[in-house]
C-alpha cells in the first residue's frame, strides 16, 4: 500500500539535505504566497502547505494555486499530456452514510464522526501544468505589512526587551529579548524575527503549554524550533513580509534526524504551528474588535482638535531596557 506520508517526509529530507530550505518561497511585499486551490477558494493546511511549497521551489512553479484533475476538467481546463500531480495527504475525521429517515423512511445523507481517523490521498496539480486557467490576480493586501506586524506584537502583550546581539525567547522570566532594530538589515527581517520568537512565547503553560527542549541539539529543542519557523513562515504569509530562512541552518539537522524518525513529525509540527498562528492572529483580531467597540461615536464632525481628544491611539508594544544576560532560552 501507498505511504504517502511517507513520500512527503522523504522528499521534505531530501531537499533538507541538499541544503534547501523547503518552505522558502520569496514573495513580493504587499502580496500573499501560500498554496489555495482556485476552485474552492480555499487554502491548503498542514503539512500540504510545506509540501508544496516545497514542490513548487524544485519545479520552479511560480503560481500558488492547486487542484485534483477533476476539479481542472469541471472548471473547463485541461492537465496538459504528460504531467505528473503532486500527491497530498489528510486525516479524515467523518463520513457521510445514507440511513433511512425514521419518519419518512426515506433515505439521507448523514455525516458522522469516525471511531478512528483515516488517512486520505489526493493528486493536484499546480495552475501552470493545466491549460485554460486564467491569469492568477495577485491578492493585494489592504494594510501596510510592517504596520500590522507591528499590531500583532502589541496585540501579544508579550514583554520584548531589546539590547545585546541575540534573538531569543526565555521561558523562565517569560520574556522575548530581541536585537536592536538597527541591528537588522530591514523592517521585515526585524519582524520575521520578531513573529519566529513570538511563535514560541505561545509555548507557555499559560498559553499553549508545549512542550520545549532542554538545551540545544535534543529532540524536544528540534521539535519546538521546526513548530516555531513554520508558525512564521504562516503569519509572515499572512502579514504579507518576506520570510527570512537564513538563520536556518544551525536547526536543520535536527530536524533531517527527527523527520527521518517519525514520517508523522512533519504533520504534526505543521498542526501545530497552524495552531501557534492561529492563536496570535487571534489576539489581534480581539485586540481590534475591543478598540472599535471602545471608540467613541462622533455625532457631528467636530474640529481636528477635538478628535485627538476623543480618540486614544493604540497601545505600543512594551519595551523594556536590556537586563544581564542569563540563560538565552530559545535562539535563532
Amino acid at each position: 500500500m501507498r505511504d504517502v506520508h511517507q513520500e512527503l517526509t522523504d522528499g521534505i529530507v531530501k531537499a533538507l539535505e541538499q541544503g534547501v530550505a523547503p518552505w522558502q518561497k520569496p514573495w513580493d511585499a504587499g502580496t500573499s504566497f501560500m498554496p489555495y486551490n482556485p476552485t474552492t477558494d480555499n487554502a491548503y493546511k498542514g503539512g500540504n502547505v510545506i509540501w508544496l511549497m516545497t514542490v513548487a521551489n524544485q519545479k520552479g512553479y511560480t503560481d500558488p494555486r492547486w487542484m485534483t484533475y477533476k476539479q481542472a476538467q469541471e472548471k473547463g481546463w485541461q492537465v496538459r499530456k504528460g504531467e505528473h500531480g503532486t500527491a497530498i495527504a489528510y486525516w479524515k475525521r467523518t463520513e457521510t452514510v445514507k440511513e433511512k429517515d425514521p419518519e419518512t423512511g426515506e433515505e439521507r445523507k448523514v455525516e458522522r464522526n469516525l471511531d478512528r481517523p483515516r488517512p486520505f490521498y489526493a493528486t493536484v496539480f499546480n495552475a501552470q501544468q493545466i491549460e485554460g486557467v486564467p491569469a492568477l490576480q495577485t491578492k493585494q493586501l489592504t494594510w501596510d505589512p510592517d504596520d500590522r506586524a507591528e499590531a500583532i506584537l502589541s496585540a501579544s502583550g508579550a514583554k520584548i526587551i531589546h539590547g545585546g546581539n541575540v534573538a531569543c525567547y526565555r521561558r523562565g522570566p517569560d520574556d522575548i529579548k530581541l536585537p536592536p532594530r538597527a541591528s537588522f538589515r530591514d523592517a521585515p527581517a526585524y519582524y520575521d524575527t520578531a513573529l519566529h520568537e513570538l511563535g514560541h512565547w505561545t509555548g507557555h503553560p499559560s498559553r499553549l503549554n508545549r512542550q520545549f527542549g532542554d538545551r540545544f541539539g535534543d529532540a524536544n529543542y528540534a521539535r519546538e524550533e521546526l513548530r516555531a519557523e513554520m508558525a512564521s513562515l504562516f503569519i509572515s504569509a499572512e502579514v504579507g513580509i518576506q520570510h527570512d530562512t537564513s538563520n536556518q541552518a544551525a536547526y536543520v539537522g535536527s530536524w533531517i534526524k527527527a523527520l527521518k524518525e517519525d514520517k508523522h513529525e512533519l504533520f504534526r509540527a505543521a498542526r501545530d504551528a497552524g495552531e501557534i498562528a492561529d492563536y496570535v492572529l487571534a489576539l489581534e483580531r480581539a485586540k481590534t474588535a475591543q478598540a472599535e467597540a471602545e471608540a467613541p461615536e462622533l455625532t457631528s464632525e467636530p474640529h481636528d482638535e477635538e478628535v485627538a481628544t476623543q480618540l486614544e491611539p493604540p497601545d505600543p508594544v512594551q519595551y523594556y531596557e536590556p537586563e544581564p544576560q542569563v540563560d538565552w532560552g530559545y535562539d535563532r
